[in-house]
This record gives structure tokens, C-alpha cells and sequence, in this order.
């Protein structure tokens, strides 16, 4: 394995340190992008009343629990999400999910496991370091490809895991990982009025659902 440093002394071409940023950027994207599944939750009438994101891991596909009992108040729908659909990055395959684990209790944590036809190798996870670089992928809009926000972890309190970066709503349930794509947590939702401070489920609260 070839190892490199940077001597600050020897006068970086600020040129040459961004494009090796870029390349990891892009490195990250390419490593975790394809798991990243875009969700669509139906009422009991078959209404499409949400849309979310989840991430394959293993046999399971990971997402945020609250998407459970959304009731898609922006298409004008007050019926909880009962039925889910997944969407592949990949192909544009679509197919029905089984709820395998629902979200518990007051979404503590607030994580829900699906399972498809599909499997992935899982990520793999790794500890939280505050100020840590990090990437939060999920689905915008009407979008079928996953976006990706880098920021860094600015919170890594039990109870209240946070990360600085943007999210827009469908952003919930996507993984967030650190710069060699290992898990970190999933996506739970903005905090507060700032769209920037974004609260997450760490991975330890994963393992636990999993073992369920």
C-alpha cells in the first residue's frame, strides 16, 4: 500500500489538494450511492402520500422510522403510510417491501427495517468522532438518483447525534457515512429552524434494531 503526506512547508498547489478532494468526494459517492434505495409510502387506499430514503444493508433495507406514520401533508393527505414501495438506484426496478421491524414506540430509535427481493453487502461501521468529515445521501424531489451533502458531526451526544450539512426532506432514512464510506447513522431530520443541523440515528442504535 502506497502511503503520502502533505509538507506544508513545500508550498501545496491548492489546486492539486482540491482535486485529490474531489476525488475522494466522488470515491465516497461511487462506494455508497447504489445502496441508497428511494422510498414510497401509500395509505390504505393505495395513495402515494411520501417519499423517503433507505439504504440496503445485508438482507434488510434501513430507513427512518417516523416515515411510518407520515400522513404526507404536502399532497394534501391525512392516512398514515401502511404500505411501502422501493425504487433502485441502479435499474429504476420497483417493487413491495415487508415491514420486517417497525418503528418502535415514539420512534426510540426511530428506525425501521424493510426487506425486498434485493441484498447488499453491508456497510461497514466504524466510531464517531466529532468535527469527523462526513456525506448524508438521500432523494430530493421528484429526483431518482441519490444527491449528496458533505458537512462534518457536530453533535456526538447520546440522544443528540447531529451533523452539520444540508438535507432536504426525502433526505430521511439515507445513510450517513464517513470519507471511506463506513456507517455512521441514518438521517432522522432537521433540528430545529437551521436546515444545516441535521439529526441522526448513530449506528449502535442500528445493531440493537437489527438483533431484534
Amino acid at each position: 500500500m502506497t502511503r503520502w503526506r502533505i509538507n506544508l512547508d513545500d508550498g501545496v498547489d491548492p489546486v492539486d489538494v482540491g482535486a485529490a478532494v474531489e476525488m475522494l468526494d466522488q470515491a465516497v459517492y461511487a462506494k455508497v450511492s447504489p445502496l441508497v434505495v428511494k422510498l414510497l409510502g401509500f395509505s390504505q387506499d393505495g395513495s402515494l402520500i411520501g417519499q423517503f430514503s433507505g439504504f440496503m444493508h445485508g438482507e434488510v433495507i434501513v430507513a427512518a422510522g417516523h416515515m411510518q406514520g407520515v400522513c404526507g401533508k404536502t399532497l394534501g393527505s391525512t392516512s398514515p403510510a401502511v404500505a411501502f414501495k422501493a425504487r433502485y438506484p441502479t435499474d429504476g426496478f420497483e417493487e413491495d417491501l415487508e415491514v420486517v421491524s417497525p418503528s418502535p414506540p415514539g420512534n426510540v430509535p426511530d428506525l425501521i427495517l424493510l426487506k425486498g427481493s434485493r441484498s447488499a453487502t453491508s456497510l461497514w461501521s466504524t466510531d464517531l468522532e466529532i468535527m469527523a468529515s462526513v456525506y448524508a445521501l438521500g432523494y430530493t424531489g421528484t429526483e431518482n438518483k441519490p444527491s449528496c451533502s458533505k458537512g462534518s458531526l457536530s453533535s456526538t451526544m447520546p440522544g443528540s447525534v447531529a451533523i452539520t450539512a444540508h438535507a432536504d426532506d426525502g433526505f430521511s432514512g439515507g445513510p450517513v457515512v464517513d470519507k471511506h464510506g463506513r456507517l455512521l447513522g441514518v438521517v432522522k431530520g432537521a433540528l430545529g429552524t437551521t436546515i444545516m443541523r441535521i439529526g441522526i440515528t448513530p449506528n449502535y442504535d442500528l445493531h440493537t434494531v437489527h438483533k431484534r
